[in-house]
């Protein structure tokens, strides 16, 4: 019988033998993805004044993010079934060069409604093949042990990027012009995340996959005959595990669109606004990087690390009521609490479905949890945006934003309660009742 101290040393030698192999998917996955699609939607808020004093049009006409948002996750499971069965980083390279397109076009052509509409919502679908799936699928084929911290430090690129991004948007956006800010986020594409996509990701042999389920793994992700995607679809916990993503997408999507807006509606200088909005990013490295380690130190206290971080991030958005009233620090901690909780949220979907379900169908069964937050992703931010224009402040959106993190954390408590007790090895889970019910369905 092995004892604790022999497993933990071997669990450190596996973990450490993971990184040596795919520590540097992870570095370029982290590089690729923070300076790709993902800054469409982080820079979002930065052009929201700018496009409205150029356009006449309102607070809700000129949010393109929820747009992009939506069809970024809505396409998703297309990226992601791409993705298991082609290639991540063929997937990625394929959304990479039309959404740069997309991005120039967006600088360049005169805008009406129909075209600034028009290529949002092409942005949104070729994005997505750029987008989160495809990177963490490309990580997953590497990592187990190591799997939380691995998603967090890809999460890393899309804070990190923006600290750099959102300056020089702005910069752009108020010197130059609403539309020249677009051309920004083209270079970030074109000079930064191609060539990282290009000559720094690699992804482990289909074959090696295949085989790693008889290396004697307790882990969920190693086992060799996995449940379909069909039949995963099928379980109640699957979709309450996703509408923890439904619900933690709209808060932080909506906040992310109309964060500087809100701040401005405060009271809160420019300078000071796009500062706050600038450590958003900072907030996501520490949830990304936080939720990632604390997941890999306490796997068995997953759903207690999950529930946690959301509440408290919960309590930070409702502080957010009061800015322009409190002194900035407030403020400021309160968005990093709401950054962190969309930060980890990212790292929760993709390990808890990861060590559920195994990483075959990794790609298609994240990219679906992350489909159904799209619509969730639209409706939030209009919501805030229309709760202010009727109202005339966003006191009472702020407070939708913090219940929706609320119930994010209430829907993984449930899925944790609901799971299976006792062992959860692949051969324990292989003769469960659940797992012979739906063993036979065929292969999606």
């Amino acid at each position: 019988m092995t004892s604790p101290v022999e497993e933990t040393a071997a669990d450190d030698d596996r973990e450490s033998a993971e990184w040596r192999r795919g520590g540097r998917t992870v570095l370029f996955s982290a590089v690729g993805f923070g300076s790709g699609a993902v800054l469409f939607v982080l820079t979002a808020s930065v052009f929201v004044k700018p496009t409205m004093q150029a356009t006449g049009w309102s607070t809700s006409e000129v949010l393109v993010s929820p747009i992009a948002v939506l069809l970024l996750t809505a396409c998703g499971p297309l990226a992601g079934r791409i993705a298991d069965r082609w290639g991540a980083r063929r997937t990625i390279v394929t959304g990479l060069v039309p959404y740069i397109i997309m991005l120039v076009l967006f600088a360049t052509v005169p805008i009406s409604k129909f075209t600034f509409y028009g290529l949002a919502v092409a942005t949104g679908i070729v994005g997505s093949f750029a987008y989160m799936v495809p990177f963490n699928r490309a990580v997953a084929s590497w990592f187990d042990k190591g799997a939380g911290k691995a998603f967090g430090l890809v999460g890393v690129g899309s804070a990190v990027t923006p600290l750099l991004a959102i300056p020089l948007v702005t910069l752009a956006v108020y010197n130059i012009g609403w539309q020249a800010g677009y051309l920004v986020l083209a270079g970030f594409a074109l000079l930064i995340s191609l060539p990282a996509v290009l000559f720094g990701i690699r992804e482990r042999p289909r074959q090696e996959e295949d085989l790693s389920g008889s290396r004697g793994s307790e882990s969920p992700a190693d086992v060799a005959t996995p449940l379909s995607v069909r039949a995963v679809l099928r379980t109640p916990r699957y979709w309450i595990f996703s509408s923890s993503i439904v619900a933690v997408t709209a808060s932080t999507t909506a906040f992310i669109a109309n964060l500087q807006p809100m701040l401005l509606d405060g009271g809160v200088s420019l300078a000071v606004a796009t500062t706050v909005t600038t450590l958003f990013s900072l907030g996501m490295v520490i949830g990304r990087l936080g939720a990632g380690a604390l997941l890999d130190i306490f796997p068995k206290r997953k759903v207690a690390v999950a529930v946690i971080i959301l509440l408290i991030a919960a309590l930070g958005a409702l502080s957010l009521t009061l800015a322009g009233s409190v002194p900035i620090a407030i403020t400021a901690i309160g968005v990093m609490l709401v950054a962190a909780s969309s930060g980890a949220e990212s790292d929760f979907g993709a390990y808890f479905l990861l060590k559920e379900y195994g990483r075959t169908n990794f790609g298609s069964l994240y990219a679906t949890a992350l489909a159904f937050s799209g619509i969730a992703g639209v409706s939030y931010p209009y919501l805030f945006s229309a709760i202010r224009d009727s109202t005339g402040s966003y006191f009472w959106a702020t407070v939708a934003g913090a219940g929706a993190l609320a119930l994010g954390a209430l829907a993984i408590l449930v899925f944790g309660m609901t799971g299976p007790r006792g062992s959860t090895s692949p051969s324990d889970r292989a003769q469960s009742p659940a797992h012979r019910d739906t063993a036979t369905v065929d292969a999606v």
